[in-house]
């Protein structure tokens, strides 16, 4: 049997290992599920942008708010499409040529990682706008 002296059980490290890789695996752990967060609001971000530039392209060539919505919805494919909220100016009836055609188009992303929401607000608004030179 080992006798217990004060000095002996503060030399003995068998428990370290234990405790530096529970504070390391929480570091970590919480870096991940930031990485996977921001990856979520990237990748919303971009096809928000591609979206806008869809629905500007077909709309400066002639085509009406149907359509621009349209297509829109269809660039927007990987989103829930009835969180998108698109934003058309101005009205047709005002579209000349060499006027410029704005679309917007805005989506909430929810933030799904905990402690997240410390940092972007939920849901965190993404938005895209694309203006053009009506043809």
């Amino acid at each position: 049997m080992k006798k217990l002296t004060a000095t002996s059980w503060l030399k003995d490290d068998s428990g370290q290992a234990l405790v530096e890789m529970a504070l390391v695996l929480s570091m970590l752990l919480f870096l991940l599920t930031g990485i996977v967060e921001f990856g979520r609001v990237l990748s919303a971000q971009l096809v928000v942008s591609h979206a806008s530039r869809e629905g500007a392209r077909i709309g400066v060539v002639g085509a009406a708010d149907e359509f621009i919505i349209q297509r829109v919805m269809d660039a927007a494919g990987t989103l829930d499409t009835e969180k998108v909220v698109i934003t058309v100016s101005p009205s047709p009836g005002e579209r000349l040529r060499g006027s410029q055609l704005t679309v917007r188009v805005q989506y909430p992303v929810d933030i799904v990682m905990p402690f997240m929401d410390k940092i972007l607000s939920d849901p965190h608004w993404v938005s895209g706008v694309t203006t053009m030179r009506v043809e």
